[in-house]
């Protein structure tokens, strides 16, 4: 039985970490994700309601104090989510880079530099945004698309000004019929703030030092940010090896061309478009004195590798979204300068396995028409789109076997390899008696000299026609298609089916065709017993492992209250002493290292790959993918000393003060949906106060997450009766 580990946790007030960056050159090679680094900013350690009662103190005359409380806590809520996310990031290269830029931007205004703070969101959106609070975001996104850092200072320089001029409360005290003051909602302006924004920006930009030229191209980023991060054409040899090859009609030959345009219609758009903010800025910079400048103050070189991090960072979050054409896409543009890269290698292997389970299991997802319709990358997606599931199966082996040849001491590789095996094999389409034994030039070849020599028959021969056997079967005659070697003969050649002509090494190789054969077993096994073995974790008194990692309650609080927080963060303090004193009680061991007063970046950034298989289980559905973080959650076994990391989770709802539209819709937005979501969406909570505890478990041998059952409380969760929950469920592990 597998090891398992309890962490508790939460997405309201999980606290990460921030710190100074020491600058060094990375190592693309072994490149491995963007983390927190450094102390905790008061951002992240403070919980939302210390933060609301610290601004509640200041002085803000523009701001009514009736409804004050409101907007801070709405803000706080929504931005603290963020925060909290897997996503964010701080302390990291690029949080600095964007920090160093900011400072020269305001080097005249050392006040307003000093309420700002900066974080890196892991997203492939291209998007920047500043909050009433001092915080700015950047995402990974932006930076992957830019030509230059001056183009990065005209977005950061765009942000200063909104938070300047305090827009975001601008927009409160125009809208305080919002019911929540959600920063979503407060950070969407109006086209005159917009033109406002490009205006002041212009003069921080200017004062900075860098080049007027760069500033109109800045919106050709965000015009074209649909598009990836660069245009190259993908060769028609993309595919081919030694032993394989891909025809060249296989390929698309039309033109995808790229439509958009500056000048759209943005009568239902807050914003103004491209073509209205390009006409203003251009206007400004006529009305003022033109000057020259420079496209980097911080040097090429840095500007260079803090974009190559962003690119690559763009690869897993392709894996994580199921994007995997472009996930793809960017690992063939930055192989050209970074051909020996082991984190490239890596990510590729697990975009040609996650694009055959995808196929094999007929998710739409990654093949969307809607997506990649134009630029280079829509030929690259038409193909893999149109391919069925035996031919992505083919591909996809011979690519992931020919890595692991290739680094055969690679202990992800193999593990993708194994995955990858085992997806052959339970794709039905796939048996190993379809292969041919020669590869395509060897067929092509063999087939030209058989009908060279159908050529030299005479005619009368070949007219003459063999009359069929007495009662021969359909059998028989498939039989007289195929060769006295059992492959397919070559009279019967056909290009479309490629992808068997080339695989003639790994179906020979009998280590592979042992391990297919185990699988294909396995599954014909597990599919006859699939509903005995359908829970990772089907109730907690299965635990036997003495092990708890502690980080603080996963606590969603469904009413529409002025305590709602409060209540919150009473609810994790309470559940935390509890299962530190249940657990301790019943012989387990309990770290701490991320627990809610002892909070170390070790134990946060472990945290985020958490999250992140959560993620990937929810977005990958029955797929059973392999984990982007692979390499990340074994160091987590080792390191909590168990291979099941449990994270139990609250839930309290007050149907008398929240509608059921309220619950269903921040239910359906957490990682924990089924079977708690359906609980509620199913009336079981909406009579009356309940609250459910449930485990979600995240295996880290396979980045797998399951649920356990739900326990309920009726009534509120007090300190009294969340812990006789408790104290019963420990109980019955032992």
């Amino acid at each position: 039985m597998l090891k398992q580990t309890f962490i508790l946790t939460c997405l309201l007030s999980l606290s990460v970490s921030s710190a100074l960056f020491a600058q060094s050159k990375t190592d693309f090679n072994n490149y491995r994700t963007l983390l927190s680094n450094g102390s905790i900013p008061d951002d992240i350690r403070l919980s939302t309601p210390e933060k609301v009662e610290r601004d509640m103190q200041i002085s803000r005359p523009e701001l009514a104090s009736s409804v004050k409380r409101k907007f801070y806590v709405g803000i706080h809520t929504s931005i603290d989510r963020i925060l909290h996310s897997q996503d964010c990031v701080f302390g990291d290269p690029i949080s600095t880079y964007i920090k160093d830029i900011a400072k020269n931007l305001l080097k005249d205004d050392a006040e307003t530099f000093s309420q700002l703070r900066f974080y890196t969101l892991k997203s492939n959106e291209t998007n920047a945004f500043s909050t009433d609070q001092g915080i700015i975001f950047v995402t990974t996104g932006l930076i992957s698309q830019v030509s230059s850092e001056a183009q990065i200072a005209y977005v950061l320089a765009h942000e200063i000004a909104h938070y300047k001029r305090k827009h975001v409360l601008e927009r409160f005290k125009q809208n305080v019929t919002l019911k929540n003051a959600d920063y979503y909602e407060l950070s969407t302006y109006s086209k005159e703030r917009e033109l406002e924004a490009d205006a002041d920006a212009i003069e921080l930009y200017k004062k900075a030092g860098y080049d007027e030229a760069l500033i109109e191209p800045t919106f050709d980023v965000l015009m074209y940010s649909y598009l990836p991060f660069d245009e190259v054409r993908i060769p028609e040899n993309f595919f081919n090896s030694n032993e394989f090859y891909v025809p060249d009609f296989k390929f698309p030959k039309e033109v995808f061309a790229i439509t958009a345009e500056e000048n759209y219609n943005d009568s239902k758009s807050s914003h103004p478009n491209i073509s209205k903010r390009k006409k203003q800025v251009l206007e400004v910079l006529e009305k003022g004195s033109r000057w020259t400048g420079s496209p980097t103050i911080l040097g090429a070189d840095r500007f260079n590798e803090i974009r190559t991090i962003a690119r690559f960072e763009s690869i897993r979050n392709s894996i994580i979204s199921l994007d995997l054409t472009n996930a793809l896409y960017s690992i063939y543009i930055l192989e050209k300068e970074f051909p020996q890269s082991n984190y490239l290698i890596s990510m590729k292997a697990k975009t040609w396995l996650a694009l055959a389970q995808t196929k094999s299991q007929s998710m739409s997802k990654p093949y969307e028409s809607r997506k990649h319709k134009e630029g280079e990358i829509a030929a690259l997606h038409s193909m893999l789109k149109k391919m069925d599931k035996l031919e992505l199966a083919s591909i996809a082996l011979r690519q992931i076997y020919d890595i692991r040849a290739a680094r055969p001491a690679n202990q992800e590789i193999q593990a993708i390899y194994d995955r990858m095996v085992e997806t052959a094999a339970n794709t039905k389409q796939f048996s190993l008696e379809s292969f041919s034994k020669y590869n395509y030039p060897q067929a092509v070849q063999r087939n030209k000299s058989y009908n060279d020599s159908i050529a030299k028959i005479p005619v009368d021969s070949l007219s003459k026609v063999t009359p069929p056997a007495v009662n021969e079967s359909k059998y028989d005659k498939i039989k007289k298609k195929r060769s006295v070697d059992g492959n397919i003969d070559l009279q019967v050649f056909d290009s479309t089916t490629y992808y068997l002509y080339g695989m003639q090494d790994i179906i020979s190789d009998s280590s592979f065709v042992k391990t297919f054969k185990e699988f294909q077993n396995k599954s014909t096994n597990s599919s006859k017993n699939s509903e005995n073995n359908s829970k990772l974790i089907p109730a907690i008194p299965n635990l036997k492992n003495k092990s708890i990692a502690l980080v603080e309650p996963n606590v969603e609080i469904l009413e529409s209250s002025k305590k709602t927080v409060k209540v919150s963060e009473s609810i994790k303090a309470n559940a935390t002493e509890l299962v530190v004193t249940e657990a301790t009680d019943n012989g387990y061991t309990v770290n701490t290292d991320n627990a809610p007063n002892e909070l170390t970046i070790e134990g946060i950034q472990a945290f985020s790959f958490l999250k992140t298989a959560l993620t990937q289980t929810k977005g990958y559905s029955k797929v059973n993918f392999f984990p982007v973080d692979y390499l990340e959650l074994q160091s987590m076994a080792k390191k909590y000393s168990s291979d099941v990391i449990m994270i139990p989770s609250i839930l309290y709802v007050d149907s008398k003060k929240s509608a059921p539209m309220e619950i269903a819709r921040p239910v359906i937005a957490t990682w924990y949906v089924p079977p708690m979501a359906m609980i509620l969406l199913t009336g079981k909570l909406l009579d009356s106060q309940k609250t459910a505890i449930q485990f979600v478990g995240v295996d880290l041998k396979n980045g797998h997450a399951d649920q356990s059952n739900v326990y309920m409380i009726s009534g509120r969760p007090t300190k009294l009766l969340l812990g006789s929950k408790i104290y019963e469920i420990f109980k019955s592990t032992n």
